[in-house]
């Protein structure tokens, strides 16, 4: 009679807790049907990060390109420099004192336009140029003049004439020869036909 094969061991509870722990272990930590969450947040990160230092770096730039115009402005005003010359106030206080030297200048300029055409213009009108120049209100009657008008010639000779009929005493010219035989062709006119002013001389000249 062979002999008898012994039966296998029965499984003791512990293996079977530690069977039950291994298969409920891959279902930890995640809901059963879904799979876990991708790391996405580092990426989304760094792409911010970029960002930001892009626009750091434009801003950067801006900024320095901003100086660079303000120091060009300041070694065109101030090209021997100095402390202080950095100031934006000072700056367009500069600039604002530039600018009226700059107005200053161009009124001086056309003054003296006007008056050196006053001057060559006297002779032909048969006035003295030396003595429309030193009168004050010759000079303020023609001030308004622009030489760069097409008009001013015809404007400046209207008021030299004007200035002579007013004061012809004061302003016309001697006649370079001697004085022609027989009673003067044109009479001085009257008194009560002479205007009260040069500036009311010279306004009806430019008016008429």
């Amino acid at each position: 009679m062979p002999p008898e094969t012994p039966n296998a061991p029965a499984s003791t509870p512990a293996a079977e807790g530690a069977g039950e722990q291994g298969a409920q272990q891959p279902h930890e930590g995640a809901p059963a049907g879904q799979a876990p969450p991708v790391a996405a947040a580092p990426a989304v990160g760094e792409a911010q990060l970029r960002e930001a230092q892009q626009r750091a770096t434009e801003q950067s730039d801006k900024a320095e390109q901003l100086q660079a115009a303000l120091d060009a402005v300041h070694q065109a005003l101030n090209p021997d420099g100095g402390e202080g010359g950095q100031d934006p106030t000072q700056l367009a206080a500069l600039v604002a004192d530039r600018d009226k030297q700059l107005g200053d200048v161009g009124a001086q300029l056309r003054t003296a336009q006007v008056e050196l055409a006053a001057y060559k213009a006297a002779g032909k009108e048969g006035a003295r140029p030396d003595r429309l120049l030193n009168s004050r209100a010759f000079l303020d009657s023609v001030a308004g003049l622009d030489p760069q008008s097409p008009k001013f010639e015809q404007q400046l000779g209207a008021a030299i004439t004007a200035a002579v009929e007013a004061d012809p005493d004061l302003y016309r010219a001697t006649p370079a020869g001697p004085s022609r035989g027989g009673a003067e062709f044109n009479g001085p006119p009257s008194a009560d036909q002479r205007p009260k002013s040069l500036h009311d001389a010279v306004a009806a000249r430019l008016a008429g």
